[in-house]
């Protein structure tokens, strides 16, 4: 089985036989033609929106559990944090992500994509442009946490090569949470 690129899409080439390995079943950039994707602040009343749903998506899953929720808002307000923010012609914003710098390693915080944008690629091409950022930071670790009841957040970093480990930096074991890692690029 055999991948060709061509821009940003891929061709799958197999033999009969071969089942479809899962990164060619569907494709990221599938329906998201017009759409645009910037660093932005949080600052903004639809960005605000989107994060508060998060948030409140987040702590129903992990009712118990604060330190597997959201991060504050004043997180993502830092100057180590970028907010890539996907938006589509009209300009509406439909998916979120921020990534927060540390001295060795770069941490994954708030992926965010509105329900009836799941399911389309909007997360998987967030989160490969998040790892191009924190390469041209000089961050190619990337660390972040998950609730554990967000199967399907894990599947996706999972398929984009994510692995579980340890606790980092202020985090600690908390049974509502999962840990992951990865080097961007890999």
């Amino acid at each position: 089985m055999n991948f060709h690129s061509l821009g940003s899409s891929q061709i799958w080439v197999a033999r009969a036989g071969d089942p479809p390995p899962r990164a060619a079943i569907r494709s990221p950039v599938a329906g998201l033609q017009g759409l645009s994707l910037q660093c932005e602040r949080v600052d903004q009343p639809q960005l605000r929106a989107l994060l508060e749903q998060f948030e409140a998506e987040r702590h129903q899953l992990c009712p118990a559990s604060r330190a597997a929720c959201a991060p504050e808002l004043e997180v993502l307000r830092g100057p180590q944090t970028r907010l890539l923010v996907l938006r589509d012609a009209q300009e509406r914003v439909l998916a979120c992500v921020g990534l927060l710098l540390h001295d060795e390693y770069a941490e994954v915080l708030t992926l965010m994509v509105l329900p009836n944008w799941r399911g389309r690629g909007a997360g998987e091409m967030l989160l490969q442009a998040l790892q191009r950022e924190a390469l041209r930071a000089g961050q190619p670790l990337l660390r972040l946490q998950v609730g554990v009841q967000q199967r399907s957040a894990q599947r996706l970093f999972e398929r984009l090569g994510f692995r579980r480990c340890g606790p980092f930096g202020a985090h600690r074991a908390d049974p509502f949470a999962l840990f992951m890692e990865k080097l961007a690029g890999d």
